[in-house]
């Protein structure tokens, strides 16, 4: 799973024509906050990129539902000024090498999940550049930094007694906290050896005929399955490091120009690798990809396995440190996060919500592999939800300060 969670449009181009064909409205102010403006566009690029992250095309959502998720992100985005006129009240800085790195994470974790010719076909759809999307995640990880440094403020004002974790473990238990805390082991199809063996041979004898001198850019065009790169020859155009998926990047990256590369497998398959042109942090490369295919059923029957390990009394949270490929929560015990109740991504809201506390989920195949969710209900979950709303509540009281001393207006019509 490459984002869980893992959360748009031409400037004067409203989502809510485009989506349902009506006439164009010019674009317009939709929110004043107190010396800076929101535009109609900036709201709905940024929905744009929401559903792409969430694999949602416009055209499936109901008109009234559309118009709920652009009021959220209208709201978030009042929020983001309030927080950043709050963070300047507070002196608070972000490191902007660590934004960076995070928005280069984000932005390979979803051409993982597409596949870099599926990507770029969203992103034109979307009416977006990539650069657009870098831009909007940036804004948004920067905002999580805010907010995170914020917290980490507030932190020492927060204290919970054993008898308030107590009392929030049955307000847990019976359901009526805001919040859940949820683990997760995902198994990620893979390709069977079967079929490594059956493609390697294939892969290699193309290798050789480049070696022998014959044309990459030709034999990209007659072997490569990659649908983006195939007709131009394999070309990828320029590159930096946190574009393609860390196989093929590491692999790139350390060829001089001219260089072939051996046999490189990713997720996707097999690469053939040519360096064209190197210029400062990028590269210009060449790349014949052969396909694997992923098999499903042995990853389906790998996650019931482990369930009913599980079932049986095995430890979660070993069995996901051992066996789960999301690298990320593995480490952690599968640990995702504590998600509020009403921001539940929908992919998986359902299966969460019909689980109780301790409970673990049969498989349930989710972004691009098998998943098994566990709410968590140890103490030590418990006692970091009961500090978490209680820092939430503090957060949306230092917010509600700074709104009350600026001049706020949305303008929805």
């Amino acid at each position: 799973m490459k984002t869980l969670f893992i959360n748009l449009l031409v400037v004067l181009f409203p989502l809510m024509s485009v989506a349902r064909a009506e006439p164009l409205l010019l674009d317009h102010i939709v929110a004043v906050i107190d010396d800076k403006i929101v535009l109609r566009s900036d709201v709905e690029n940024k929905l744009r990129q929401e559903l792409i992250g969430r694999r949602i095309d416009v055209r499936t959502v109901p008109q009234a539902e559309l118009e709920n998720m652009f009021n959220k992100v209208l709201e978030n985005e009042i929020q983001r000024n309030l927080l950043l006129v709050r963070a300047r009240e507070d002196s608070i800085e972000v490191d902007d090498e660590h934004v960076e790195e995070s928005v280069r994470a984000q932005i390979r974790l979803i051409k993982e999940q597409f596949g870099a010719a599926a990507f770029a076909e969203e992103l034109k759809k979307a009416g977006l550049t990539e650069r657009q999307m870098r831009d909007n995640y940036r804004e948004q990880i920067r905002n999580q930094y805010l907010e995170q440094s914020m917290y980490g403020l507030l932190v020492q004002q927060v204290s919970v007694s054993p008898r308030d974790i107590k009392e929030f473990q049955e307000k847990y238990r019976r359901g009526e906290s805001n919040t859940v805390s949820l683990s997760h082991i995902f198994i990620e199809p893979a390709a069977s050896i079967e079929q490594q063996d059956k493609i390697r041979p294939q892969a290699e004898a193309v290798l050789e005929r480049i070696r022998a001198g014959e044309d990459f850019a030709a034999l990209a065009k007659e072997y490569s399955q990659d649908p983006g790169s195939a007709s131009q020859g394999g070309d990828l155009g320029f590159f930096g490091r946190g574009t393609m998926v860390p196989a093929f990047e590491d692999v790139a990256f350390s060829l001089k120009v001219g260089e072939v590369s051996d046999l490189v497998q990713s997720q996707f398959g097999f690469h053939i690798i040519l360096v064209e042109e190197i210029s400062g942090d990028q590269v210009r490369a060449r790349h014949i990809l052969f396909l694997l295919q992923k098999d499903e059923k042995i990853a389906q029957q790998k996650a019931m396995a482990l369930y009913k390990q599980i079932q049986d009394g095995a430890d979660f949270a070993e069995l996901a440190r051992e066996h789960s490929d999301f690298e990320q929560t593995a480490a952690h015990g599968g640990f995702l996060r504590n998600f509020p109740k009403s921001e539940l991504p929908p992919e998986y809201a359902d299966v969460v919500r019909a689980l109780k506390p301790g409970e673990v989920s049969l498989p349930v195949k989710l972004e691009g592999g098998w998943n098994l969710f566990r709410i968590n209900d140890d103490a030590t979950a418990l006692e970091q939800i009961a500090k978490e709303e209680r820092l939430q509540e503090l957060f949306r009281e230092k917010l509600a300060e700074t709104r009350a001393k600026l001049y706020v207006d949305v303008r929805l019509e």
